[in-house]
């Protein structure tokens, strides 16, 4: 009977629940539009065709943040209609990723961002193709008789094909019709709507609701893209929000731009292409890639920032985000913008450029494409291991990983054993981070130190823990020494 005792024992307990979990720095906040009307319209038909027992928004179309996990989520962001940019993005980071969390944050306006037109149509063999995306309310006329869905015409909305239907009004005659609808304006989605504002009812809009990320799911993103919206007010805002929840963003250099225009804008703005930002909280990428849009089974340009952040969710998972982004292969490119030149060894290739200014680029090597460029955004402007994406993401995670262990810390009593123990578990985490195949850091230290934690620090409540780390590094540059021997010679004709 082991469990027996008659008597007095003692069992000693951790003084506090103080462990350390490895941050989540790699979940993704898609800033951008999606295709509001469309999942209404679907909402409808779940109703039938009476409108009056529909909801006039469905509630998925109407939150402010939609969470992606998987492909079976995808239908409450909508298709990737071409010119939306969320449903590609999130398409995009899930082929490259194969599965991440993703919280997608609409400023599309079904009612603010379309236009109306009315206008006299045509028919050829039968058929007319309306031109424009996201095609809604459709009505035509024949003079001033209205023409009857499904009995005079067929309309496909991911088309814009009408389809005259036999027995019906327009069978032998087609002359004097004319379509009356509303259509998306993609030139009405300006920078202010995705920078976003808080109202004065705290409603948070753009940009600004990735705050509601955090208050409805209790996640800070680690990762931010607004995937097209390539500005310089675009870029500072998500810089700022970035540097306050300790994430890292991608942007896009706007289409069209080459690698000369790079090299000026840089530094300057030219042409209303602005790219200078010196912040380590992002990473410049261009030019555009070509990606195959299934959906509507056409390949166009989009931005690399939805790239980057597939592959990024994909190396933390598989490697750990100490792996610099740099050298990953790219599945999903069907080509460049601009044809990049690339030489290992060349420092005057396209590439090479591009990187020199702190930009990553896309590189075809051997028939494969890989994302190239390993720096943040403060360089050239700065040197240095700081420099380095993926020492800006080791440190936030890092950092987040203690930061936010914490929190069971706080408003405890502050004793030596109290200290000692808080001390202990960092440096043992330190020490797994710096174990192993695959190292996040080379090693850390933390320490009590009694300058800090004078008596008037402690009796006000406050309590200094300093540590030092240091992430691995990147081998950007590998230089070989290649020395011809002609001792060799003999010493092989010898042997």
């Amino acid at each position: 009977m082991t469990d027996f005792l008659h008597g007095v024992e003692s069992k000693e307990v951790e003084s506090n629940n103080f462990t350390i979990q490895d941050a989540d720095i790699s979940s993704v906040a898609v800033i951008g539009t999606m295709p509001t009307y469309e999942i209404e319209n679907q909402s409808r038909s779940a109703y039938g065709s009476s409108t009056s027992e529909a909801p006039k928004t469905p509630a998925h179309a109407a939150r402010k943040v939609t969470k992606i996990v998987n492909y079976n989520y995808t239908g409450d962001i909508g298709n990737n209609i071409e010119g939306f940019t969320i449903p590609e993005a999130v398409q995009t980071i899930l082929d490259l990723s194969g599965g991440a969390n993703i919280y997608c944050i609409n400023v599309f306006d079904n009612d603010k961002h379309t236009a109306s037109v009315d206008k006299s149509i045509t028919f050829t063999d039968d058929i007319c193709i309306l031109s424009e995306t996201g095609v809604q309310n459709l009505v035509l006329k024949q003079g001033e008789d209205k023409l009857e869905l499904g009995k005079d015409y067929e309309f496909d909305a991911k088309t814009g094909k009408i389809t005259i239907l036999e027995g019906g009004a327009l069978e032998d005659d087609q002359t004097n019709v004319t379509a009356s609808y509303k259509y998306v304006d993609f030139t009405k989605v300006t920078d202010t709507d995705i920078i976003g504002s808080t109202d004065a009812n705290n409603v948070r809009t753009g940009i600004q609701a990735i705050w509601d990320i955090v208050a409805e799911y209790g996640v800070v993103p680690g990762i931010i893209i607004a995937p097209g919206f390539s500005s310089k007010n675009v870029r500072t805002a998500i810089e700022t929000i970035s540097e306050r929840l300790r994430a890292f963003s991608y942007v896009d250099v706007p289409k069209g731009t080459n690698v000369n225009l790079m090299e000026k804008a840089r530094f300057k703005p030219v042409e209303d292409i602005d790219l200078t930002t010196s912040s380590r909280r992002s990473m410049l990428s261009g030019p555009w890639m070509d990606r195959y849009n299934q959906y509507e089974n056409v390949t166009t340009l989009k931005p690399l920032s939805p790239v980057a952040a597939g592959l990024r969710v994909k190396l933390d998972r598989e490697r750990n985000c100490a792996k610099s982004i740099s050298n990953t292969p790219i599945s999903i490119a069907k080509g460049m913008e601009f044809p990049i030149s690339f030489m290992l060894d060349d420092p005057a290739t396209d590439s090479n450029r591009i990187n020199a200014l702190g930009i990553a680029t896309v590189i075809n090597y051997k028939g494969v494409y890989y994302f190239w460029g390993a720096r943040n955004s403060s360089f050239p402007s700065k040197s240095g291991i700081k420099t380095f994406e993926h020492v800006t993401r080791t440190t936030d995670f890092i950092i987040k990983s203690i930061q936010d262990s914490q929190f069971v810390c706080v408003a405890e009593k502050i004793t030596r054993g109290f200290i000692d123990d808080i001390i202990a578990k960092i440096n043992d985490k330190f020490a797994a981070w710096a174990s192993g195949d695959d190292p996040l850091i080379y090693g850390g230290e933390a320490y009590f130190d009694d300058t800090l934690n004078t008596a008037e620090n402690i009796s006000d409540g406050h309590l200094y823990l300093p540590w030092d780390y240091c992430p691995v590094g990147c081998a950007e540059r590998i230089t070989n020494l290649p020395h011809l021997d002609i001792k060799i010679i003999t010493k092989s004709l010898v042997g």
